[in-house]
């Protein structure tokens, strides 16, 4: 038999509980430096479903945002500010299309976020400059490629994410090489005046990747996907390269890994 009393802190515990979980909830904080005078904005958004998750206007370059706990995923944060200069094939399209407002700068970068994992997310510019230079390279052809933002959190997914954006930064250099090498050589075909030759080059300068360069990507990057098959951000990853049925056929060895209710999922998904 159950006494008075004992009765009584068994359901003030209960209740105490019950207030706790109510009241306790885990936010995110999101912070960093941007060399960029105020005002600045900065956008949240779902990497997955494309969905705006938060937008703020931020008054100076060391920030501090805290904002309620979000789903765990791959998230991209957009960082813009208005700019005054615009470049000449800019003009007419912003003529043409008012609604796209005031031309901005843009810089962004893509990270995990998981609450249980971590709830504090620091970003800053790998090579920070002074905003003129941020602002030429923004301008410039790919320039925005060699601003790279890094992402200092915990958790074992947030490492393999950055793992894995290092490898494909990797490929996209090598790729950026390559063609700035056949580039060079197409100018030289045209000055002899080889002209299937400079044809043949600039079909391949026309696609986004070399063949070669793209394979050798696949490869390791399903190689990196197999080894750490069980960790969260593996899935996201796998669901975020699949735009075709060609790819779901590219990323064959990584769906056949995954266990069989994740697969009876991605199936339905497809």
């Amino acid at each position: 038999m159950i006494k008075i009393p004992n009765l009584l802190i068994f359901f003030s515990v209960l209740i105490f509980c019950a207030c706790y979980r109510h009241t306790h909830v885990i936010k995110t904080e999101i912070i960093g430096k941007l060399p960029v005078s105020a005002p600045f904005y900065i956008d949240l958004y779902s990497f997955e479903t494309g969905e705006k998750m938060m937008s703020d206007t931020l008054d100076q370059e060391d920030f501090v945002l805290t904002s309620k706990s979000f789903p765990k995923g791959i998230y991209q944060l957009v960082f813009s500010w208005e700019r005054n200069v615009v470049k000449p094939q800019e003009i007419e399209r912003f003529a043409r299309q008012p609604e796209l407002g005031t031309p901005k700068y843009y810089i962004s970068t893509t990270f995990w976020l998981d609450p249980n994992e971590s709830v504090k997310y620091k970003f800053l510019l790998e090579s920070p400059g002074k905003q003129a230079e941020l602002e030429e390279l923004l301008l410039a052809k790919n320039g925005s490629e060699s601003i790279k933002m890094a992402v200092v959190s915990g958790g074992k997914n947030n490492k393999l994410y950055i793992e894995y954006l290092t490898l494909v930064d990797r490929y996209k250099d090598k790729n950026r090489h390559q063609k700035d090498s056949l580039q060079q050589v197409a100018v030289g075909c045209s000055d002899h005046k080889f002209l299937q030759e400079v044809g043949r080059i600039q079909k391949l300068l026309s696609k986004d990747w070399l063949v070669d360069v793209k394979n050798e990507l696949l490869a390791d990057e399903i190689d990196f996907m197999k080894r750490n098959i069980d960790d969260d951000v593996i899935l996201r990853i796998y669901k975020i390269q699949l735009n075709n049925k060609e790819d779901v056929e590219r990323y064959r060895e990584v769906y056949n890994l995954f266990p069989l209710k994740t697969r009876q999922n991605l199936a339905v998904r497809n």
